[in-house]
């Protein structure tokens, strides 16, 4: 044998050794590292599942020279807090892993650098999925295949296999879905995106007939482990179009481009989140309702105080889960889960809507809002009321609804679903919008501004503006939290009970809404009123009952007065009519005052027999009024008062 012969003989065969040994050492290291995955992966899993607990077990491992053959199995772990319905047995994942440097099957992908591993899994066919794998014609339901690296990062793609079943004159068809990822397990990094082309549900035949067509569904994610422990990054889901048809209802409904996304990131103290939701264009029935979009944000929320607030919430849940009664769960942890509650505000995080809009050919309405927060000190020595004024550094909201937009879309539908024709749909419209910007100006949630109805609410140091009125921040919240029963929370434990008074029975709240609410219209409330408005009233008598003559104060009229009207026999005044009369050198037309008339309806307008301006409301308490409700309608009349001044004295209309 000749010396080069030798020696290339020997390179061969000593790289050929080499290559075995390497992959020899390669399925040990595997081997030996299975299990101690396996446990991370069980950890895992019950953290992120806590409300029914998952598990695998490794039932099988045959490690050969160049792969192992191992079989999975994945389960429910039960207990006697399991929700009902959670199926039992075990759903089985056959794995074929060839051992690197240089596994073959990641070599015909062109991974030519040494790997780990390429790994090769799918579902087994087994008697708790037979009926699955009927669905997809013997094809595994579940595969994927992943390239490892010897650093721990993965590239995989995952199948789930296509189903087209008919059943009883209904169908099902679904393309089935490709994901394709990575994992790096130094930074706890996953990449994904999935794909889904169609899914197709046709339950014509079904008692309930119904046909849905979905298109375009992807999905991705792009996400690492944090500073504070939690995964920070973006995840958002997409849907090109859903067509859904009830064939019995006569309905039709489809969407284009719909949205939804994720985004977490943070800084050296804090994370922030914004959730986007969208949606492309909307038909139902052949009316195209617009398209809208909503933004919603948290700023500042301290870091650290979000990780111990999950981590304290999932151990109790697990605690729950595995059989731990209610008393068993320590009154500590549900102090600690308030106390981390509590801290979330000491970035001073803030909320926000930016915004909430929907859009159509005709106009935009949209919500916008924001929220700035602070951390109330002392909270335990605090009202309810005290910390929800505390805790609030600065509200700002406005809502913008557009007239035309609005009209618009009820000509639409009037015209297509109820089969109304053009000109009587219009006007319908009409009507509907002159009593809608009537109702808004009446309760003072929004002015009429041309083209819109706009509304504005600002906030901050404990006073709040709704649209130019004031509200202190104790008759604001007192209202919200009153609401919500939050303001009575502070004798909950009895020792606020009236002498003599049983605890279960219900007479005090009776008797407190009682107080509130009014049968008829008593002279001295309404005059404290009015006193408390700073009208400084000056009460006379009316044929019909007692009249209160008012300082004209902003209005701009020249006499202002509130009259209660009464009945002669029950000396009971159910009805109270407010009226400011205009003088001024030039009459106010009749033109402009049937333009009023038809643009707010909760007020009348005339001229009077001297020719002045006249503006009245009726209010009637038959059935009974709030004294907060009537406080606002005295506020929305007043309101109104000065708009009208303004309309009285505008240039006559050509």
């Amino acid at each position: 044998m000749k010396k080069s012969v030798a020696i290339t003989l020997g390179v061969v065969i000593v790289g050929a050794g080499s290559w075995v040994g390497a992959t020899w050492y390669t399925g040990k290291r595997i081997e030996e590292s299975a299990q101690r995955h396996l446990a991370e992966a069980n950890e895992k899993l019950a953290k992120i599942t806590p409300l029914f607990g998952l598990r695998i077990d490794q039932l099988k491992y045959e490690r050969s020279l160049f792969s192992t053959q191992a079989r999975y199995g994945l389960s429910f772990v039960k207990s006697d807090n399991t929700p009902d319905g959670m199926p039992a047995g075990m759903v089985e994942f056959d794995a074929s892993i060839e051992h690197g440097p240089f596994p073959k099957s990641a070599l015909a992908r062109g991974a030519i650098a040494p790997k780990l591993a390429f790994v090769h899994t799918e579902i087994a066919k087994t008697d708790n999925v037979k009926e699955l794998f009927e669905l997809t014609k013997d094809v595994a339901p579940l595969s994927g295949d992943a390239v490892v690296s010897y650093s721990g990062f993965a590239t995989s793609t995952t199948r789930i296999a296509p189903v087209k079943v008919a059943h009883e004159g209904n169908a099902v068809d679904f393309s089935g879905m490709t994901v394709n990822g990575t994992f790096d397990r130094g930074l706890q990094a996953v990449t994904a995106h999935a794909l889904m082309e169609t899914l197709s549900v046709d339950g014509a035949k079904s008692n309930d007939p119904i046909k849905m067509t979905m298109s375009g569904l992807t999905m991705d994610v792009n996400s690492r482990m944090g500073k504070f422990g939690l995964s920070i990054g973006d995840s958002n889901i997409k849907i090109k179009r859903i067509d859904v048809t009830k064939p019995d209802a006569d309905v039709k409904v489809s969407l284009d481009n719909l949205g939804y996304g994720v985004k977490l990131g943070e800084d050296d103290k804090t994370i922030n989140a914004e959730a986007t939701y969208q949606t492309g264009d909307i038909t139902l029935n052949d009316v195209a309702l617009g398209n809208g979009q909503a933004v919603v944000k948290l700023a500042k929320l301290d870091g650290s105080a979000v990780k111990q607030l999950s981590d304290t919430y999932n151990q109790i849940v697990r605690q729950y889960m595995m059989g731990a009664s209610d008393e068993g769960l320590k009154d500590e942890q549900f102090d600690a889960l308030l106390d981390n509650a509590g801290k979330l505000l000491n970035g001073n995080p803030s909320f926000s809507i930016d915004p909430i809009s929907w859009k159509t050919a005709k106009g935009e309405s949209k919500l916008t809002f924001a929220l700035d927060l602070a951390n109330p000190p002392n909270v335990k020595d605090l009202t309810p009321q005290e910390i929800a004024v505390k805790a609030i550094k600065q509200i700002d909201a406005t809502l913008v609804i557009s007239k035309p937009m609005v009209r618009d879309l009820m000509v639409q539908y009037a015209m297509k679903k109820e089969g109304v024709d053009a000109e009587k749909a219009g006007t319908e419209a009409d009507e509907q919008m002159r009593s809608l910007s009537g109702m808004a100006e009446m309760l003072n949630v929004g002015k009429n501004d041309g083209d819109n109805i706009v509304g504005k609410f600002h906030f901050a140091d404990g006073m709040g503006d709704l649209n130019g009125t004031k509200i202190p921040a104790e008759e604001l919240f007192a209202g919200l939290l009153g609401a919500t029963g939050l303001d009575s929370m502070d004798g909950m434990d009895g020792e606020d009970e009236p002498e003599g008074m049983d605890p279960d029975q219900e007479e005090p709240a009776a008797t407190a809404a009682s107080a509130d609410l009014m049968q008829d219209f008593d002279l001295d409330t309404v005059n404290a009123m009015l006193t408390d408005m700073s009208y400084a009233p000056r009460k006379e008598d009316g044929e019909a009952g007692p009249v209160l003559i008012l300082e004209p104060a902003n209005t701009g009229a020249s006499d202002l007065r509130v009259e209660l009207l009464c009945n002669d026999f029950t000396e009971k005044c159910h009805d109270l009519v407010l009226t400011a009369t205009y003088s001024g050198k030039k009459p106010m037309s009749l033109k402009a005052i049937n333009a009023w008339n038809q643009e707010y309806r909760w007020t009348r307008a005339y001229l009077d027999d001297k020719n002045q301006a006249v503006l009245q409301m009726d209010m009637n308490s038959e059935g009974g009024i709030g004294k907060e409700n009537l406080q606002i309608l005295l506020n929305t009349f007043f309101s109104i008062a000065e708009d009208f001044s303004a309309a009285s004295k505008a240039a006559p209309a050509k």
